[in-house]
C-alpha cells in the first residue's frame, strides 16, 4: 500500500490529538469523523488509481479493505471492553479503530505494536510530560486572559497540579500511527 498521502493528511489531525489529549485529556468526536472521511476518501481514490490502494486490482483492494475492517472491528471490541473496566478512554479506543482503517490491513499489527512501545516510553517520560502539561497550561491561561473574547478553554492543570492518574495515550497512538506509516519494515 502507498501510504505517503495518508501520512501527510494525518499531520494536522494527529497534532491536534496530541495537543487536546495532553492539555484537556479529550479526543474530540469531530476529529474521529474527519478521520473516517479520510478513510472513505482513500477508498474512493481506488477507483481513479490513487491513494493507498493505487496499483491494486479489485480483488487485492477488497482483501486489504476487508483486513482493515476486521482489524478495526477487533480493536474496537477489545478497546470497548477496556473502556468498560476503566482502563482506556473512549476517545482513545475510537482513535485506534479509525487509525487501523487508515494504516491498512498489512500495517495494523505494526501499528498496534509501535503504539504499545510508544505508550511504554510515554510512561517513563511522564514526569517530563507533566511538566510540559503544567507549563503549557499556564501559557494557555495567559493567552486566554489576554484575549478573553476568544473564549479559550483553560486546562485544569493551569490551576491545580495534574492528577497522577490519566495517561494521555492519544500521544502514543499518534506516534504509533506515524511510525507504522513511515518505517520501511512495515511495507
Amino acid at each position: 500500500m502507498n501510504n505517503q498521502w495518508i501520512l501527510y493528511g494525518l499531520t494536522c489531525p494527529l497534532a491536534y490529538v496530541v495537543f487536546s489529549d495532553l492539555f484537556y485529556r479529550k479526543i474530540y468526536n469531530h476529529l474521529i469523523v474527519f478521520l473516517l472521511m479520510m478513510v472513505l476518501a482513500n477508498v474512493m481514490l481506488f477507483f481513479v488509481d490513487m491513494g493507498s490502494y493505487a496499483g491494486m486490482n479489485p480483488e487485492q483492494a477488497g482483501v486489504q479493505l476487508g483486513l482493515s475492517l476486521a482489524g478495526a472491528a477487533g480493536v474496537l471490541m477489545v478497546g470497548m471492553g477496556l473502556f468498560l473496566i476503566d482502563q482506556m478512554g473512549a476517545g482513545d479506543v475510537k482513535l485506534m479503530a479509525v487509525l487501523c482503517l487508515l494504516v491498512g490491513g498489512d500495517n495494523q499489527v505494526a501499528f498496534l505494536l509501535l503504539t504499545a512501545l510508544a505508550g511504554g516510553c510515554l510512561v517513563f517520560m511522564m514526569p517530563l510530560v507533566r511538566l510540559i502539561e503544567v507549563k503549557g497550561a499556564r501559557h494557555i491561561l495567559q493567552i486566554a486572559m489576554s484575549f478573553p473574547s476568544l473564549n479559550i478553554p483553560v486546562p485544569d492543570s493551569a490551576y491545580t497540579k495534574p492528577a497522577a492518574a490519566g495517561l494521555p495515550y492519544g500521544i502514543a497512538i499518534s506516534v504509533g500511527a506515524v511510525l507504522s506509516l513511515m518505517t520501511p519494515f512495515t511495507h
